[in-house]
């Protein structure tokens, strides 16, 4: 199959595809669209943004073509040898995962719009980009010819995203003959020493860790946007990374650049060369389930952090405020209390990706680290700190390395291995179960020297169990914890707080609390279109305390 991508007028968004098929000997063919994209497990629906979806045969006569699923074509191409498809893709969004068009760039996650035969996924695929002669493009795929590249398969085709732009700044560095490449679309001002510096130590880590790199080199695309923003997705040989506001990135949003960066990279081991059996193969028609979430993301999001701690890039307490945003995202979410982990990874399916109902779901990236972190702790103290972690996971991508997935039962098993010790408890309480985490926490803290301490937030209204955002001048309740002051009082989601004790409210209501503390308290607000009032009783145990890590006895 070949693609081509071109455009005429990119502030409309609309990219042209044009798809060249090889039918010979075949009277119909399915065409799909790619359902979801590795490493969002949602459903995508790509095809609401196709229009003007036309078959031509390779002398211009139109084919019988016709949808048989939201996102896949049956077509009719008896006595034809090459089918010609061509359809225009809607490309406004523009995050890591997305495909966008505008005056400054086209940047194309081709699994979002490149359509595939189910029957052929091995073949190789081409990729041919029409763009102005002063533009540069930012891909892994292979360059073999005059703004032509090349894929393996459909699978290489789908994970290797491109940007093409005339302000691309570019740079690089190697490790263990790996050539690195920094991409950087957007407005931004890298320091470009202080970055390679800082990556060419993490990277090293890694390599060294895992004992090899999986791909002969890698690319990492980052989208820089003026306003915040924070988003990864991995590729098997680039990640694009979408980061924001420019004046921040080697500011102070610095240690995210590193920690996200991190944590992609990891990736390239975890989730794309060492994948569960529900992600091995991918199937790109439908949803591919896991109970590993805790591993993919939890093991990886731990992973990255701790590397830049153990490679020098970062110092302890950079180290201990990542395990501190952790430690407070954990214990302010109820569902810890109602759904595993393991339950919340097949789900990611379902509500993965957004709030979901009160205390439903748990995080397979916050209670993965978690249980991570509980596991690396019991190997290095049992093995009396001559295996960790790192060791484990080695061993499963000496085990796996692409060519087949690993079920649970493996990857539990080669904690044990390491460790010496059953790690049953951990499992059935944290990852299969909702038991509290706080004990195993704390005795992996131990180890390390440290422990947490609880303290009242500064924010009033979350001593009171109340989370809240201004919107719009109002301040408009986003989360409750269960059984606090605020959640006996009957506030719910998305009430808005206009006022307390007959005072109006401007974004203060915590300062108004501190003023009436020890005092009866309404709260005014409106639900529903209707106008109510709501007395606050007095704070309880069940508050969104801060959570901060201590040497012990320090």
């Amino acid at each position: 199959m070949k693609y081509t991508f071109s455009y005429q007028q990119p502030h409309h968004h609309f990219i042209t595809i044009d798809v060249e098929v090889d039918t010979t000997q075949k009277e119909e063919i399915v065409l799909q669209l790619p359902a979801w994209r590795p490493g969002r497990y949602e459903l995508g629906n790509f095809a609401k943004n196709v229009r003007d979806f036309a078959v031509y045969s390779s002398e211009g006569k139109t084919l019988k073509s016709y949808k048989i699923t939201i996102d896949s074509w049956k077509v009719e191409c008896k006595d034809v040898d090459l089918v010609r498809v061509q359809y225009l893709y809607y490309a406004a969004d523009l995050n890591a995962g997305s495909t966008f068009l505008d005056d400054n760039q086209l940047y194309v996650n081709p699994v979002n719009c490149c359509i595939y035969e189910p029957t052929d996924l091995s073949t190789k695929r081409l990729v041919e980009i029409k763009y102005p002669v002063d533009h540069q493009v930012a891909t892994s795929l292979k360059k073999v010819g005059e703004d032509l590249y090349e894929a393996e398969d459909f699978h290489e085709l789908a994970d290797s995203p491109f940007i093409v732009s005339d302000s691309l700044q570019h740079g690089e560095y190697e490790v263990a003959g790996i050539p690195f490449h920094i991409w950087f679309q957007g407005e931004v001002r890298p320091d470009w020493e202080r970055l390679i510096t800082d990556f060419t130590k993490f990277t090293q880590y890694q390599i060294d860790a895992f004992g090899g790199f999986p791909v002969d080199e890698f690319h990492f695309l980052f989208q820089i946007m003026p306003y915040k923003y924070y988003h990864g997705v991995e590729h098997q040989k680039s990640t694009v990374i979408a980061l924001g506001p420019s004046y921040a990135v080697f500011e102070s949003f610095y240690t995210e650049l590193l920690g996200v960066s991190s944590h992609e990279l990891y990736h390239t081991w975890n989730v794309k060369a060492i994948r569960p059996n529900g992600l091995f193969p991918y199937d790109y028609k439908q949803e591919n389930y896991t109970r590993s979430g805790y591993v993919t993301e939890g093991v990886t999001t731990y992973m990255g952090d701790l590397i830049l701690l153990e490679s020098g890039v970062f110092d302890e307490q950079q180290y201990q405020k990542e395990v501190e945003a952790y430690l407070t995202r954990h214990f302010h979410n109820g569902a810890r209390n109602h759904y595993s982990v393991a339950e919340s990874s097949f789900d990611t399916w379902l509500d993965g990706y957004e709030q979901g109902i009160p205390s439903r779901k748990t995080s397979i990236y916050v209670e993965g680290a978690l249980t991570a972190m509980v596991c690396d702790m019991r190997i290095r103290e049992a093995s009396n700190g001559k295996y960790t972690l790192h060791d484990a996971m080695r061993k499963l991508y000496e085990q796996t390395n692409q060519e087949k997935g690993y079920s649970e039962q493996q990857y539990k098993g080669l904690l044990e291995e390491f460790a010496g010790v059953s790690f049953d408890d951990i499992f059935d309480d944290l990852i299969y179960g909702t038991n509290k985490f706080s004990p195993y926490i704390n005795k992996a803290l131990k180890y390390r020297g440290l422990q947490f301490d609880i303290v009242n937030s500064e924010n009033e209204a979350e001593n009171y169990g109340l989370k809240l955002q201004t919107k719009h001048g109002t301040m408009v309740v986003t989360d409750i914890l269960e059984n606090s002051a605020a959640y006996n009082a009957g506030l719910l989601r998305q009430d808005k707080i206009y006022a307390i004790n007959n005072f109006p409210l401007e974004g203060n209501l915590s300062e108004w609390l501190l003023y009436f503390k020890g005092m009866p308290i309404e709260l005014s607000l409106k639900r529903e279109g209707a106008l109510i009032s709501i007395q606050l009783p007095p704070k309880n145990g069940m508050r969104y305390f801060k959570y901060h890590l201590n040497k012990i006895g320090g």
